[in-house]
């Protein structure tokens, strides 16, 4: 099992903020591939007859691919506003003890 380094507080805030951006910015490459697949696509369309149905099924297939960042992106706002009220939680605390309610 991999040992978990000791951190800060502020530290191991940091390192959940960068680790919420880190998965943006793989949700921004995803989000683009898609768009760059829809491009291809219609270059496609202007060139070739597409039937409805190969387009509707097409339609189907990138309305699939777009729920998963749209449910990470939800659970990434969850992580986010956790992390907020984590912090808003702890700077309100006077002492260690509190942490803990030893008053």
């Amino acid at each position: 099992m991999p040992s978990i380094p000791e951190r800060e507080f502020n530290e191991s805030l940091t390192d959940l903020l960068e680790s919420i951006a880190l998965e943006e910015v793989s949700l921004a490459h995803y989000v683009n591939a898609e768009a760059e697949k829809i491009q291809a696509v219609v270059k496609l369309m202007e060139k070739e007859n597409f039937c409805l149905n190969k387009i509707i099924e097409f339609q189907e297939s990138v309305t699939r691919a777009m729920r998963i960042p749209i449910k990470k992106e939800l659970l990434l706002q969850f992580k986010l506003e956790d992390i907020l009220d984590f912090k808003r939680e702890h700077h309100k605390k006077k002492s260690p003890e509190e942490d803990f309610n030893l008053k």
